[in-house]
């Protein structure tokens, strides 16, 4: 799919949106506030990466979009309907793929199916073309032992995507691995995003990563979040080994840093 193709097949819709969000975790202490009067919203089909400092929230708005967690306040939207409870179109992928050790990689990715108590012929056909995307069909077969780190993130994110979600959460996915399989996974996901349309919503702590993966840039504050800025970036699809040597590049990153470097950026 070309730049021009993705940006037509894009929606102006907003089908997920928080607003006025606050989220206080009461204990034995007293009270602690993790999200502030937080309020963003994403599109169809749109990559959304959202920048913080560690402890600031994050995993708290994934929890949130995931109808897992209900706010202290604010409301929150999907497809125009209030959320009030667990969101059954969004795929989650995790820091780790906690794949079962024992089932196949197609087993492993065919688990929520299962879970949801869904029809497994109804996907039998999906599976096969993520597998396909993922670059997996060779490895159906195979175990987790038998595959790499990025190849478990793989079928990790595949498994994210089985049930044919509107949303992916993506919580830190490429974390644990090394900074050349990072940057290899970085591209393979785009390349899945662009071949299947969903939207992305994928915390990072990489100020890299989130400027090759993004539409957006959802920056924020130290706990409790805030958003402290949202940023553009128009930088010109597939974005490959070039992308990081353009001057926009460049320039969004020292700006980004700025955020949370101050006069050291």
């Amino acid at each position: 799919m070309t730049d021009a193709t993705l940006k037509a097949a894009k929606s102006d819709v907003e089908f997920l949106s928080l607003s006025g969000i606050s989220v206080t975790y009461r204990s034995r202490k007293g009270e602690t506030r993790a999200i502030d009067d937080l309020t963003l919203s994403v599109k169809d089909g749109e990559f959304i990466a959202v920048l913080g400092p560690s402890g600031c929230g994050k995993s708290t708005m994934l929890r949130l979009i995931s109808g897992l967690l209900r706010p202290t306040s604010g409301k929150i939207t999907f497809e125009g309907k209030h959320l009030e409870g667990p969101n059954r179109d969004v795929g989650i992928v995790f820091q780790n793929p906690t794949l079962l050790p024992w089932k196949t990689v197609r087993a492993n990715v065919m688990m929520p199916i299962r879970a949801l108590g869904l029809r497994e012929a109804d996907f039998t056909e999906w599976c096969d073309k993520l597998l396909a995307i993922a670059g997996l069909s060779d490895f159906q077969s195979a175990y987790p032992h038998e595959l790499s780190g990025g190849m478990q993130q793989r079928v990790g994110i595949c498994r994210g995507l089985i049930h044919n979600p509107r949303l992916l959460l993506m919580d830190e996915p490429f974390a644990a691995l090394d900074a050349m399989t990072r940057e290899r996974m970085a591209s393979e996901l785009q390349s899945i995003w662009m071949s299947t349309g969903k939207s992305v919503f994928f915390i990072t702590h990489s100020i890299q990563e989130a400027i090759f993966l993004a539409d957006r840039i959802v920056v924020l504050s130290e706990r409790p979040a805030r958003v402290m800025e949202i940023i553009d970036v128009d930088l010109p699809r597939p974005r490959g080994s070039n992308t990081q040597s353009l001057n926009e590049f460049g320039r969004l990153g020292a700006h980004l840093r700025s955020h949370f470097l101050g006069d050291q950026a």
